[in-house]
């Protein structure tokens, strides 16, 4: 069998769209050597130039096409509409024209051609979220809702369709109006480097004085963007809330390291709507003399990430919506206790290894950063469960799963001729 993957986001490797693609292409690999050879299947990777070269891949794993010049020059949605309608589908004609064709077209995110691949080529498209369609603040453009329109259209014409999550595959078959057996739920994972562990005391002050703290604070960290459904806002006002009895509990404990909120990352837009100006939110409910219980990280270093998990105290994650959520994942792989919304798929993924609050209720964020913080034992036992309970999500899992899914839409195709 043949698979081909849509490689868009390759490069964009920080992204939930590029480190899913990642992580499936390197997972999907060592599968292949315990398949008995007629089960085996050659993955080849499509892209396009300038945009999406491939170089870090050998030639016998990528097919790549050329960007028209009239498209390159009107910039980056055009390149990617052509690219989705033209670009890949004229690659996929290419090679079934030289008798390689694919058998599987995989889109690992929303989008696809409305041209279906040559015969018997099946279609799968990842679906990780339907957010502009479920959330009214993010309701598109008129051009974006032609798009959504676009790849919505040709989503129904898919062979199977995967959702991250059971919560994003009713949102799904609510939302475009598929048949159930058409719409899969495949869960992503945790990388592999995630785990429990301690950093000496000298490697966790530098790296925390890296990114603007003194080195010596209690950390309640958060990292998972800045857009308004991740409810920023309302951690930054919980947590001023919580901060006179945070400085109690230092008080009554005689430990001098104060307890600190650092927030990790980089507004994508200065659209204010869209992205609410965090730190006039934090002037606004502390005090001038408190004003470095919040510290403003900005972006961190990927192989950074690891380390801070492990040098905070405990995760904090409020988001109204999430497709997956592998920021609190990642959070309970590393034993680190956690706060999160019992929002949209969290609780599955949760369990009972995080602390659930509701994301509109600022009291009981409050209350629960204040008890977790005045009781070393609790945080314990959610360090304890988040481990066990991140490891029933791993990429190879994923992959194992996405091969089944890949093997069942090639017979669907055989079989329909």
């Amino acid at each position: 069998m043949r698979v081909a993957i849509n490689g868009m986001f390759w490069p964009q490797e920080n992204t939930g769209s590029g480190q899913y693609t990642r992580q499936l292409w390197q997972n999907l690999f060592p599968l292949n050597q315990t398949a008995p050879p007629e089960d085996r299947v050659e993955y080849t990777l499509l892209g396009f130039e300038p945009g999406v070269p491939l170089a870090d891949l050998p030639a016998d794993r990528k097919q790549t096409g050329q960007v028209p010049s009239a498209v390159q020059r009107g910039g980056d949605n055009a390149i990617k509409l052509w690219w989705e309608q033209t670009g890949l589908p004229g690659l996929a004609s290419t090679a079934h024209k030289q008798g390689r064709g694919y058998d599987v077209i995989h889109w690992p995110y929303f989008a696809a051609s409305l041209k279906q691949p040559p015969p018997p080529a099946a279609t799968i498209i990842t679906i990780h979220d339907l957010i502009p369609l479920v959330l009214p603040e993010y309701a598109p453009s008129l051009p974006l809702k032609a798009y959504f329109k676009l790849v919505s259209r040709a989503a129904r014409q898919a062979t199977l369709i995967l959702a991250d999550s059971e919560h994003s595959r009713q949102d799904i078959l609510r939302l475009l109006k598929l048949p159930e057996d058409r719409v899969e739920t495949v869960y992503l994972g945790t990388d592999e480097r995630y785990k429990p562990g301690l950093l000496a005391e000298d490697e966790r002050q530098a790296l925390l004085q890296k990114y603007g703290l003194k080195g010596a604070e209690r950390v309640i960290f958060y990292i998972g963007g800045f857009d308004r459904r991740k409810n920023v806002p309302l951690l930054i006002e919980a947590f001023a809330r919580a901060l006179p009895r945070l400085k109690e509990i230092e008080q009554s404990e005689g430990d001098e390291r104060p307890w600190t909120l650092a927030i990790a990352g980089k507004a994508h837009s200065t659209n204010s709507a869209m992205y609410p100006d965090l730190k006039a939110v934090a002037a606004k409910f502390l005090p001038a003399a408190d004003a470095d219980r919040i510290k403003f990280m900005g972006r961190v270093d990927e192989e950074d990430k690891l380390g801070l998990y492990r040098a905070a105290e405990m995760f904090v994650f409020p988001s109204r919506y999430e497709g997956f959520g592998l920021d609190p994942l990642d959070a309970l792989a590393c034993g680190i206790p956690t706060i999160c919304s019992d929002a949209s798929s969290l609780p599955e993924l949760m369990g009972q290894a995080a602390r659930l609050v509701g994301p509109y209720r600022v009291e009981e964020w409050t209350g629960a950063i204040v008890d977790l913080a005045a009781n070393p034992a609790k945080r314990q036992e959610l360090a304890d469960a988040g481990p066990g309970q991140a490891a029933r999500f791993g990429w190879q899992k994923t992959a194992e799963r996405t091969l089944e899914l890949y093997h069942a839409a090639n017979c669907i195709m055989t079989q329909s001729r």
